[in-house]
């Protein structure tokens, strides 16, 4: 889709801004949070958008890049804020000129991800505008009709990561109950007319070879659309049931990793591990929302064995949603303890943004801590939103 660079000239970026591309292009980039199993090739992808000519699509993807290598290598400060302004400065001029080709479609994408990537990184001090990124990016995809040229690496890619935060989205925006979804987010979001679904319908449709992990976040999609078109539309429970029903066997029906431990690179064994901790995560959380909403009796022993047997076996996960779901689940010191030294293993390979998680985790063992004294059982849903509200702004567990 993109043409090779011209190589840098000393006048195309200022000193300030080279090193920060250079800091990208070394640190900055490993801390996107993608499903892909190449960062580096997502890094280049970003670069060669950036640099491949002087057009403003172009300028803005390069903004957003150097925004983001800002903000990860000094924190939120001048400089990061000028390039992010920049970005959505540029963006906003491109729209109006109009979408002409994929590689302008493509380049308003990237530089949406990058400023919800931003906002994300940004933490506490975020205003909480990462989703409007991610549904700019969302919207371009479907307005382009990007997905249906993912057979080309660099589009799949992109789509990919879009949709990647597309799911969990989903996830927190039902269980963060600062106000009515509906009423904040409905307009804004597309969800009037019923929620926005199913961005990956790629996989089956076209039947592509995407990893085991993007099509187990599908039926989780499915599994959080249900559940928040119960909570808004009036809906017969044996209706949910069914349907969160279907999603869980399609997470069970997923065939594992093809390769063997033995015949398989340390990378390839390190990404199935993460993708069947996500698999597990997905079922206890399926699980338990079915003993809460429906009063099913589940026998969770076997699962959760297995969740927190792949935790302590886990060199790093990256990935915040299995840790939290499975870490709301360690209910014994010694769980806790190897759910901490899962996180402790990722942070001292990863600058990661893993607070939220440990404030939701410490929130959730007190509680629990303290329902065991009086022998009680609090409901799921309810600790979760609890948790989850707890946040100022919508977090992510991407």
């Amino acid at each position: 889709m993109l043409q090779t660079p011209m190589p840098l000239k000393s006048l195309d970026l200022n000193a300030g801004e080279l090193e920060l591309l250079r800091y990208f292009q070394s640190t900055a980039f490993s801390t996107l949070a993608t499903l892909s199993t190449d960062l580096t090739g997502v890094r280049d992808l970003l670069v060669s958008m950036a640099l491949i000519d002087d057009t403003i699509p172009s300028r803005a993807v390069l903004h957003a890049l150097l925004a983001f290598a800002s903000l990860h290598r000094d924190g939120l400060q001048l400089h990061a804020v000028k390039h992010k302004t920049a970005a959505v400065g540029a963006l906003g001029a491109s729209v109006k000129n109009g979408i002409h080709d994929t590689t302008e479609a493509a380049q308003h994408v990237a530089t949406n991800m990058l400023l919800c990537s931003f906002e994300i990184h940004m933490g506490t001090d975020s205003h909480g505008q990462w989703p409007w990124y991610l549904f700019g990016a969302r919207d371009i995809i479907r307005a382009a009709g990007l997905e249906a040229q993912i057979y080309r690496s660099d589009v799949r890619e992109l789509v990919l990561w879009t949709y990647y935060h597309d799911v969990l989205v989903r996830f927190s925006l039902f269980h963060w109950r600062r106000n009515s979804v509906q009423q904040v987010f409905a307009k804004e979001l597309g969800a009037e007319g019923g929620w926005q679904r199913d961005l990956c319908g790629f996989a089956s449709k076209l039947k592509l070879d995407v990893g085991t992990l993007p099509a187990v976040l599908r039926y989780l999609g499915d599994i959080l659309d249900a559940l928040c078109q119960g909570a808004h539309v009036p809906m017969p429970a044996s209706v949910l049931q069914k349907e969160i029903h279907a999603a869980e066997q399609q997470v069970k029906n997923i065939p594992g990793p093809s390769h063997s431990p033995t015949s398989c690179t340390k990378e390839e064994a390190k990404r199935a591990a993460v993708d069947e901790l996500c698999r597990t995560a997905i079922l206890v959380y399926s699980a338990r929302i079915c003993e809460t909403k429906f009063g099913e009796s589940r026998d969770l022993t076997a699962l959760l064995d297995k969740g927190f047997a792949q935790i302590t076996e886990a060199g790093t996960c990256e990935r915040l949603f299995p840790i939290f779901i499975l870490g709301c689940e360690a209910n014994t010191d010694e769980r806790r303890i190897s759910v901490l030294d899962l996180l402790r293993r990722t942070e001292e390979t990863h600058v990661w943004r893993s607070n939220c998680i440990r404030r939701g985790l410490d929130s959730v063992w007190i509680q629990d801590d303290l329902n065991a004294d009086q022998d009680t059982v609090l409901d799921y849903i309810n600790k979760l939103n609890a948790v989850v509200s707890s946040s100022a702004t919508i977090p992510t567990f991407v």
